[in-house]
């Protein structure tokens, strides 16, 4: 039996692995491989880990944002923002693995780091991008600051019906923070005929633009006539007639945006 069984070739099993002969019964029985059953994981650790939040082999540095951790690298930091790079040069910060950001968002930071890190390069949405902007413009993250724009943009150009909420934030942001694009498209779409100023005037979001686009508006909406509108502490602003085309000309747009950026807001 032992010179039968040693002449012929090893059979194998369905997966592949080596059948052997048991000589108490003669019954052949599957030796399964180690590989077929998964290692177990050790306590506490995740099968998919949200990035960011676990140190890995490329984390040194741990951004601490409203009590919470969040790892990543220097160097996506610093190619990022200049104004990141200069932070983290300073004496006080170029040997401290720990960088506390105060009076920021932890999920806006997370998100930050979603969308510069180059294995994930999250897409800026037209909801985010309002959440992204004010962090971009701070730390003087140009590419993205003019790629929430143009999200912005294309969320205005692609809707047939624009709703209040989301045309008055667009002009309030694009006032802010110096959109010029985003800003004429806002006029744009208010100087049209279906845009009724007294429901922009209800919506909450209209106490959050400036004194002067709410002159700019009213002016355009109400047909004031005069050219020029003076208010208290001597600024003016120059105003349409009802149903000129003032606003929409791109020259007379730029000039008015210049001066609604060198005039104080309220």
């Amino acid at each position: 039996m032992s010179s039968v069984s040693a002449a012929m070739p090893a059979r194998k099993g369905i997966l592949g692995t080596p059948l052997s002969l048991r000589q108490s019964d003669d019954k052949l029985s599957a030796v399964t491989s180690s590989r077929d059953f998964e290692k177990p994981r050790p306590q506490g650790e995740e099968k998919n880990p949200v990035p960011f939040v676990q140190e890995d082999g490329f984390s040194d540095i741990v951004l601490v944002v409203e009590g919470k951790r969040l790892y990543t690298s220097r160097s996506l930091l610093c190619m990022s923002s200049p104004v990141l790079a200069r932070m983290l040069a300073s004496p006080e910060q170029k040997d401290q693995r720990e960088f506390p950001l105060q009076g920021k968002s932890y999920d806006t930071i997370h998100e930050l780091l979603y969308i510069l890190h180059p294995a994930y390069q999250r897409k800026v949405t037209d909801q985010t991008a309002f959440q992204i902007l004010p962090i971009a413009e701070e730390y003087q993250i140009w590419n993205l600051k003019q790629r929430c724009e143009e999200i912005l943009l294309n969320s205005l150009n692609m809707e047939k019906s624009v709703k209040d909420d989301q045309l008055l934030r667009c002009l309030q942001i694009s006032d802010t923070y110096k959109l010029f694009a985003l800003w004429t498209k806002c006029l744009q779409l208010c100087a049209k005929p279906n845009v009724n100023l007294a429901t922009l005037q209800r919506n909450p979001e209209y106490e959050h633009i400036s004194r002067f686009l709410k002159s700019m508006l009213e002016a355009f909406k109400t047909g004031v006539s005069e050219t020029h509108r003076s208010h208290n502490d001597g600024s003016h602003v120059v105003v349409p007639r009802r149903g000129s085309t003032t606003l929409i000309d791109e020259t007379n747009v730029r000039k008015t945006f210049v001066t609604s950026h060198t005039q104080t807001k309220f």
